[in-house]
């Protein structure tokens, strides 16, 4: 039984088929048993916050044995501190756990500098932490600043909680230092695209993969 607990990227938003696409459903082709069942509970533009009353319950009620978590970008744009979202996410992480029972994956926080949505910060959030609206746009040394801290805590949250973190970050870090960071970006400038939607299902198998072996 696999759990998809996330927002619109869980759902699949840039992807070409949503149902077919989205990095989940193509984690779950890649890693586990034919037989598994799946469901995705993800729910647009949710928060840490938000999905502990309207996704945990649900995703706990299936009674996982894998779950996935990939939340952090809403609570950048909602401007939720570091110590809160850290708090918030390993009470999250704790409860689906479930005591163990359930092996749950958590994603940390992609570079967002590059993203052509935050470059041109978001325009109807101009709270956006890094945004200098006088430029328009993020501040670059401000948004890393913020990224930096939100992978921090979801380090602290998957260990404290006993889950596996998968870097993303890592992997759009190197994707842009090859030269492939813009196709992985969908063309609304923010969601993963299609090799976009692949690219986190590999990481996320990758990272299943390591502590199966383990």
């Amino acid at each position: 039984m696999y759990v998809a607990v996330g927002a619109s990227e869980t759902l699949g938003f840039g992807a070409t088929n949503p149902i077919r696409d989205r990095w989940p459903a193509v984690f779950e082709r890649l890693t586990l048993p034919r037989d598994t069942r799946f469901v995705d509970v993800g729910i647009p533009g949710v928060t840490v916050g938000a999905a502990l009353t309207l996704e945990v319950p649900a995703a706990v009620d299936e009674n996982p044995t894998v779950a996935t978590v990939w939340l952090n970008v809403n609570d950048i744009l909602e401007g939720v501190s570091p110590r809160t979202y850290g708090g918030q996410l390993t009470e999250l992480l704790t409860k689906l756990r479930r005591g163990g029972q359930t092996k749950v994956l958590v994603a940390n926080t992609p570079p967002l500098d590059q993203l052509p949505k935050f470059r041109d910060c978001l325009p109807n959030r101009p709270t956006l932490i890094g945004c200098d609206t006088t430029r328009r746009g993020p501040t670059a040394a401000r948004l890393e600043a913020n990224v930096a801290a939100y992978n921090r805590a979801i380090a602290a949250a998957a260990s404290k909680s006993g889950s596996t973190m998968v870097d993303l970050f890592s992997v759009a870090t190197r994707a842009e230092r090859n030269g492939t960071y813009a196709a992985l970006i969908a063309s609304d400038g923010f969601h993963p695209s299609d090799a976009g939607h692949r690219a986190v299902a590999r990481a996320f198998a990758a990272a299943y993969r390591k502590t199966a072996a383990g």
